[in-house]
C-alpha cells in the first residue's frame, strides 16, 4: 500500500492510480486533495495515456444526483479470462455494442433511435476494484478519477434483443464461484431502464468529452451488486438462457 500524507495535484494522483492499476496495490486517501469533477475527467485521460490506451473501446455510465457520470473501460475483450487481483469484484451487466455513431444533434434521440443504433446486447462482466485502500468514500471525484473502479470488461454471449424493449423483464440471474452462489434472483436494472444513461450520453455527449461511436461497448449498471471473488478461480454467470464462465488467473 502506498499512503498519501500530503496534498497532491492531479498529475500526482494520476501517477499513483496508474501505478496501482499496474501493480495491484492500493493507495491511501488520508490528506489527499480530491480534484473537482472536471479534474477527475482530466485524470482519467492521463491514466489512459499512462496505460497505453490510445482510444477507449467502451464506457460505463451512471445516472446519479441528476447527472450523467462515466468512465472509460480499461480494456474490453471477449476472451473470458483476466488476472486475479486481491479485492477484485464482479458485476454482471448488459453489454451494449453500438452499430453506428451517436453524435449530439439538434433533434434529440428517442429511445427507439438508440435501440436502432445497438448492434447487440450480451452478457457483460465488469471487473471492479477500488485503487483506494478504504475506497473513495463519499467523494464522487475520487471515484471518477479511479475509473469508477473499472478493472476491465468481458463481453460474453449475445442475448435476445427483446431485452432492449422498454419495461422488458430481464429474467433471473445466477452467479456462482465454485460451489458458492454469489447471486440468484430476478434482476432489475438500477436505473429501471438500462438504456436511460445511453440516451443521456447520446443527447448530451460523453461526460468526459466526445460522443458515442460505432463499435463502442457501453454498460450502465450492475444487475447483481458487486460480489467479491476471494481467490484466483472461475465464476459463472447465467442469464437469458446463456452462460459465461470467466477464469481469473493467479
Amino acid at each position: 500500500m502506498t499512503d498519501i500524507n500530503d496534498a497532491t495535484g492531479t498529475t500526482d494522483l494520476a501517477t499513483l492510480l496508474a501505478n496501482a492499476m499496474r501493480d495491484g496495490q492500493t493507495i491511501g486517501t488520508e490528506g489527499l486533495a480530491a480534484p473537482d469533477v472536471a479534474g477527475a475527467y482530466t485524470i482519467q485521460a492521463d491514466i489512459l495515456n499512462r496505460l497505453g490506451v490510445a482510444v477507449p473501446e467502451g464506457y460505463k455510465f451512471s445516472l446519479r444526483d441528476g447527472g450523467l457520470y462515466g468512465a472509460p473501460l480499461i480494456f474490453v475483450r471477449t476472451d473470458p479470462s483476466a488476472p486475479f487481483c486481491t479485492g477484485i469484484k464482479v458485476e454482471i451487466e448488459l453489454a451494449l455494442t453500438l452499430s453506428s455513431d451517436l453524435p449530439p444533434r439538434t433533434e434529440p434521440y428517442t429511445r427507439q433511435d438508440v435501440v436502432d443504433a445497438i448492434d447487440s446486447v450480451a452478457i457483460g462482466v465488469e471487473l471492479v476494484r477500488s485503487r483506494y485502500t478504504q475506497g473513495p468514500g463519499s467523494s464522487l471525484p475520487l471515484l471518477l478519477s479511479d475509473m469508477m473502479s473499472n478493472a476491465g470488461y468481458i463481453v460474453g454471449p449475445a442475448l435476445d434483443r427483446s431485452l432492449l424493449a422498454e419495461g422488458a423483464d430481464l429474467g433471473t440471474l445466477r452467479l456462482t464461484n465454485g460451489d458458492t452462489v454469489l447471486f440468484e434472483d430476478a434482476v432489475r436494472h438500477p436505473d429501471g431502464d438500462p438504456l436511460a444513461a445511453v440516451i443521456a450520453a447520446a443527447n448530451g455527449g460523453l461526460p468526459m468529452g466526445g460522443s458515442l461511436k460505432k463499435g463502442h461497448v457501453v454498460t450502465t449498471g450492475t444487475l447483481c451488486g458487486a460480489p467479491l471473488i476471494p481467490a484466483a478461480s472461475a465464476f459463472t454467470a447465467s442469464l437469458g438462457g446463456q452462460e459465461l464462465t470467466v477464469q481469473l488467473t493467479a
